[in-house]
């Protein structure tokens, strides 16, 4: 966690604090991630091999203010990127998180910040589509930032 957070890629797209130290990481895994299952607010996961070893990355369904919405997020360390590993994941993850048994959300919501094109490019490889109309405003480092929502609904999938 703490590795993947100092890499320049990982740290320009996801807000993270400054400087992250061991002590952010150990905060994200001890408390911030408990408390999303507690609150079920949000739900992280970490990405790891079936073998286990380093961490890969970490995604997070996060609750929206719309009934039976959520938005996704996920991030990769620069040891995993471009194997395939966050795709394999995040396919799950939405399949648990659209499934009636599994989390039971309708939609799912990403939001891409234009020039991060692995965002989009991992997004639609997942399913989600992207109309050029629906946009959002997200905080990226203190800076209000415009992105396009893409969206992911469960018939999408057939569930």
């Amino acid at each position: 966690m703490l590795d993947a957070c100092q890499d320049a890629e990982t740290r320009a797209w996801v807000p993270l604090p400054l400087p992250y130290t061991r002590d952010s990481a150990e905060f994200f895994v001890r408390s911030y991630c408990p408390h999303g299952l507690a609150s079920h607010r949000y739900t992280v996961w970490a990405l790891h091999l079936a073998t286990g070893g380093r961490m890969l990355g970490a995604l997070e369904v996060r609750r929206d203010e719309r009934a039976g919405s959520a938005s996704l997020g996920a991030w990769s360390g620069p040891w995993a990127r471009g194997r395939g590993y966050m795709r394999e994941a995040l396919v799950a993850v939405t399949r648990h998180a659209l499934d009636p048994h599994g989390l039971g959300f309708d939609r799912l919501n990403w939001e891409y910040v234009p020039g991060n094109e692995s965002s989009r490019r991992l997004a639609e490889a997942a399913g989600f589509t992207f109309v050029e109309g629906i946009r959002s405003v997200v905080e990226l480092h203190g800076e209000q930032r415009e992105a396009l929502v893409g969206t992911l609904r469960r018939d999408d999938v057939g569930l």
